[in-house]
């Protein structure tokens, strides 16, 4: 079987149920935005510390199973399963455990800082960032009545990157870079 079908050059795609939507329906820019940190995700499991970080990789990859289920629902415009409920719902509380891991070795934050340090973190920032461009558009869908879990999930999700980057660059010894609003 060919990758290529030709039947989305007219600019049209193929959903569940045999629905064909034009590619710029907002559903697009939704799932588009979750395979989007799916991807960047990837990425930084390859810049991450292999053997010092093992956990954290399970987790990430975890994640990335989680985007897929998020995105396979919201393709369907099906409620969500009682299963994908419970999963996120657990993931969701498995996130904030890590975040606030990480908020008891990690120095208190009292200004902004900006995205970088070393290059996992600075990809895991970049991840942070398109969680919140797929958080944005999930809500701009019309059909997210009963989804509410997927909505916290992400919102949750952006956290948790925003102290996993804070987080490996403390592993490398990056301190944060405080913004300086007046950086003469």
């Amino acid at each position: 079987m060919s990758i290529y079908t030709k039947k989305g050059d007219g600019g049209e795609t193929g959903l569940p149920g045999k629905r064909r939507l034009p590619k710029s329906d907002l559903i697009f820019e939704a799932l588009g935005s979750l395979d989007q940190t799916n991807a960047l995700i990837g990425l930084a499991i390859t810049l991450i510390d292999q053997k010092r970080e093992k956990e954290l990789i399970h987790f990430l990859e975890t994640i990335q199973s989680d985007l897929l289920s998020i995105g396979s629902t919201i393709a369907s415009e099906e409620p969500l399963s009682s299963n994908t409920l419970t999963t996120l719902d657990k993931r969701t509380l498995e996130l904030e455990a890590h975040i606030d891991s990480w908020d008891s070795q990690l120095p208190e934050l009292k200004n902004f800082i900006l995205p970088g340090g070393c290059q996992a973190a600075a990809v895991i920032h970049l991840t942070r960032v398109s969680v919140r461009q797929a958080e944005r558009a999930f809500h701009r869908l019309d059909y997210i009545t009963g989804l509410e879990p997927i909505a916290v999930f992400l919102n949750r999700l952006s956290d948790y990157f925003f102290q996993c980057a804070r987080y490996l660059n403390m592993r490398v010894a990056k301190p944060d870079i405080i913004w300086k609003i007046d950086s003469k």
